[in-house]
């Protein structure tokens, strides 16, 4: 089965586990990336689709990251009301992999993890740092950072950031000193160019 197909199916039944509170009456908050932003943002469109007292304070805050749903307005309008307090997308420009994919999968050309969502109430964050989608899983807490998110730790983001860039530096062989020397250095004399 598709992938897509599941998050969207993962996501309805995130919703109504929402709504019959079956996590609880405490005001929650999510957060995801890549495929897991697209289930909660079904969660979110299967309470707007309930009447509003049944989700009145089930969800305090959101944040979505890298999320491969289109900007229509009237589905973001609809999380929007069912949300209590921020709903933030985290997009990133560069992210050639969802640009693809989305647009292969959706047909839609307008991507909330590519760009702003200009609707009322939702906030954009640019988070320039991800230049592929790989790259959100290790720039999440960097993400959620910029966006002040609640309740993050710096020194757990920094670890985050030091995991990434040790993990760069064995699959590449050099540190960032070389690497940058390297680029500076240029094409060798056995490169080819075109």
């Amino acid at each position: 089965m598709h992938t897509r197909t599941l998050a969207v199916k993962a996501g309805k039944v995130l919703g109504t586990l929402l709504a019959e509170r079956v996590l609880g009456n405490r005001p929650i908050t999510l957060v995801g990336y890549s495929l897991g932003s697209l289930v909660i943002f079904e969660a979110l469109q299967y309470l707007a689709s309930l009447p509003p007292s049944q989700t009145l304070g089930l969800v305090q805050e959101v944040y979505l990251f890298g999320s491969p749903v289109p900007t229509d307005r009237l589905q973001w309008a609809a999380i929007r009301r069912v949300v209590a307090g921020r709903v933030v997308n985290g997009y990133g420009a560069n992210d050639y992999v969802l640009a693809v994919l989305s647009r292969v999968t959706d047909m839609n050309w307008r991507v909330a993890g590519l760009e702003p969502v200009e609707v009322q109430g939702v906030e954009n964050v640019a988070c320039d740092e991800v230049d592929g989608h790989l790259k959100w899983r290790g720039l999440i807490g960097q993400c959620l950072a910029k966006c002040s998110a609640p309740g993050i730790d710096n020194a757990e983001v920094q670890k985050q950031l030091d995991r990434r860039a040790t993990k760069i530096e064995e699959d590449i062989g050099m540190d960032e000193a070389e690497a940058k020397a390297a680029v500076k250095a240029g094409p060798g004399p056995d490169t080819v160019t075109t």
